[in-house]
């Protein structure tokens, strides 16, 4: 499967705060503590990264002193970053057990994911979730008080592991998932959300010398259960004993609530590592996503995860070739180094 992964950047109007989404993976991943670089190499196949979060947001023209906090969904290296190449104003918002199992960091707690770098002069704020509030099905935190920010405990994947749900106008919103699930045939189609028989060629992301309007049997015949393929979604979380899962029947219920959530008009599911999103919404700073729901974005999206499904047997084109290590390849995606 192919994994982009991104960061959001949240700006509340009211208080002229701005906060992250993830910091995505730091660009220099083999520096990573010791276990995690060696995880990376035996479990990860390929992977390229360019720039680290904060280049990207300085080129952009965004000050990162400004940067109030960062909601980190979860402990991974993908989705941690390298917080220290932020400023030490820049709080870190985590969900509940972070502070216990990854701090302080890598090497004083053997098993955190960053080194002690990444928290030093930092505060790091544990969300403790009210048992009274639920939002969207999930135990939720009015981050602002003025219901503009949910966050949300999406447990299952990770330990403490937190989504987000953003008011972007009045009556819509963008739920940010994280890796809620890592791919949309997790929680697409279902008996809300059923797949269509046709669906025009921008709707699947096929280029444009493909027939305008394509059948959807291609992509039904390899479900695996084909008596169910136009409700059931095609996969759901793994519960393999290697699996990247903490609790994989905490997070099927997870997602089993993100699927009613998603056929729902006026939210916008979007998860961390979807390629969909790649040539629909605009990267920053070329515009925001508030007016997602006017310019039919949901539509754009919605099936286009059928493309990365392996047609006729046949896998889709990966988006990188190996692995890279300061801009260079030094291994391919069948484990030989170069």
């Amino acid at each position: 499967m192919n994994f982009p992964t991104f960061s959001f950047l949240i700006n509340h109007d009211t208080t002229g705060k701005q906060l992250l989404f993830d910091l995505g993976c730091r660009k220099d991943f083999w520096n990573l503590p010791d276990p995690i670089a060696k995880t990376i190499d035996k479990r990860v196949p390929g992977i390229k990264v360019d720039n680290n979060l904060a280049d990207i947001l300085r080129e952009g023209g965004l000050d990162l002193s400004k940067i109030d906090a960062a909601i980190v969904s979860h402990h991974h290296y993908d989705h941690l970053g390298d917080p220290s190449t932020f400023p030490e104003t820049m709080d870190l918002i985590v969900g509940p057990g972070f502070s216990q199992h990854f701090l302080p960091g890598y090497p004083a707690n053997p098993n955190s994911p960053v080194h002690e770098s990444a928290f030093k002069n930092r505060e790091v704020r544990e969300i403790d979730f009210d048992q009274h509030l639920h939002v969207a099905g999930y135990q939720a935190m009015d981050y602002f008080g003025d219901g503009s920010l949910f966050l949300l405990n999406t447990p299952g994947h990770a330990i403490g592991h937190l989504s987000s749900l953003v008011r972007t106008t009045s009556d819509t919103f963008v739920f940010l998932g994280g890796d809620i699930c890592h791919f949309g045939g997790a929680f697409r189609p279902t008996e809300k959300t059923q797949m269509p028989r046709e669906l025009t060629r921008d709707e699947v992301g096929l280029p444009s010398s493909a027939p305008e309007v394509v059948s959807c049997q291609q992509y039904l015949s390899c479900h695996p259960n084909p008596a169910e393929a136009s409700s059931t979604p095609y996969y759901r979380p793994c519960s393999h004993a290697d699996s990247w899962y903490v609790d994989p029947s905490e997070a099927h219920k997870s997602v089993s609530t993100l699927m009613s959530l998603d056929s729902i008009d006026k939210v916008l599911v979007l998860i961390a590592h979807d390629p969909s999103i790649v040539g629909v919404l605009p990267m920053f700073p070329a515009a925001t996503l508030n007016g997602w729901h006017q310019l039919g974005w949901k539509r754009l999206l919605r099936w286009r995860f059928l493309d990365q499904l392996p047609i006729d047997g046949q896998p889709r084109p990966y988006l990188v070739d190996g692995t890279y290590v300061d801009g260079r390849r030094v291994k391919t995606l069948g484990g030989t180094k170069i």
